[in-house]
């Protein structure tokens, strides 16, 4: 005697409620993750430029130590050499990707690096850092503490 089998088969599969609950999950944790991954992003960003004014300060004092002055023109109010190497962050970034500009302020004897937001990073919390020949570091930021870890 064959069987036969009454009823209905139970399909296999997700139901439209099953699947709007597992989105909904997953734009609830997107919307709190999101932010505090773009916030990790911009402090490694901020790395960067703090690390981009220690290596023009070296730059800096090494050209010091081989020419007995920052400037490399009569006028000592500018160092071309400077400018072509350190004029953006990261270094050699194409203007539209430059996370950073870079400005030197000279004379014979005194500078003053200013790393500055540009692009992505305009309206950073953290601001500027400037690094001057004295070897303070500051950001133009209202908590310079936490711009500087």
């Amino acid at each position: 005697m064959v069987s036969t089998i009454q009823g209905r088969r139970k399909a296999a599969g997700f139901t439209l409620i099953e699947l709007m609950i597992v989105v909904a999950v997953v734009a609830i944790l997107a919307a709190i993750a999101w932010p505090s991954y773009q916030e990790y992003v911009r402090r490694g960003q901020r790395a960067e430029a703090r690390a981009a004014v220690l290596k023009a300060e070296g730059w800096l004092e090494r050209f010091y130590t081989e020419n007995n002055r920052y400037s490399n023109n009569a006028a000592n109010n500018a160092n071309s050499a400077f400018s072509t190497l350190f004029a953006t962050v990261p270094t050699g970034s194409a203007a539209g990707a430059a996370r950073y500009t870079v400005a030197l302020t000279v004379d014979a004897t005194t500078y003053t690096v200013t790393v500055a937001p540009a692009n992505g990073m305009v309206g950073d919390a953290c601001g500027s850092y400037v690094k001057t020949s004295t070897g303070t570091l500051t950001s133009t930021a209202n908590n310079p503490t936490k711009c500087m870890k």
